[in-house]
C-alpha cells in the first residue's frame, strides 16, 4: 500500500466518521425542537397533564413534567455543543489532509514529467 493509498483511506474515514456524526446532531436537533416545542404546549396548557412512559400516558404533575423537559433540553444542548466541537475538529483534519493529498498528487505530476 502507498502512502497516497493510506492517506486516501484516512481521508474517506473521516469523511465517514464526519457524515455519522452530522445525522447524530440532526437527531438531537429534532429532539431539541420537540422538546422546546412541548415546553411551549405545557405553557399554555390547562388541566390534567400526561406525559408519555413508552407506549402509555401517565398522568403527570406540571411542575415536574417542566422539570424533565429542562432537563432533557440542557442534556441535548450539552451533546450538541459536544457534537459541534467533533465537527470542528473532524473538519480541520479533513482539511489538513486533503492539503497532503494534494500535494502528493502535485509532486507525483511534476515526477511524471
Amino acid at each position: 500500500m502507498t502512502p497516497e493509498d493510506n492517506i486516501t483511506m484516512q481521508y474517506q474515514q473521516l469523511q465517514q466518521q464526519l457524515q455519522m456524526l452530522m445525522m447524530q446532531k440532526e437527531q438531537y436537533r429534532m429532539q431539541f425542537a420537540e422538546i422546546k416545542k412541548a415546553d411551549d404546549e405545557l405553557k399554555t396548557a390547562k388541566g390534567d397533564i400526561f406525559k408519555a412512559a413508552g407506549m402509555i400516558l401517565i398522568k403527570s404533575e406540571k411542575s415536574q413534567v417542566k422539570n424533565d423537559l429542562a432537563t432533557q433540553k440542557e442534556t441535548i444542548e450539552v451533546r450538541l455543543k459536544s457534537f459541534e466541537k467533533q465537527e470542528s475538529i473532524l473538519k480541520a483534519r479533513l482539511t489538513e489532509i486533503q492539503a497532503k493529498l494534494m500535494e502528493s498528487f502535485k509532486s507525483k505530476g511534476a515526477s511524471a514529467k
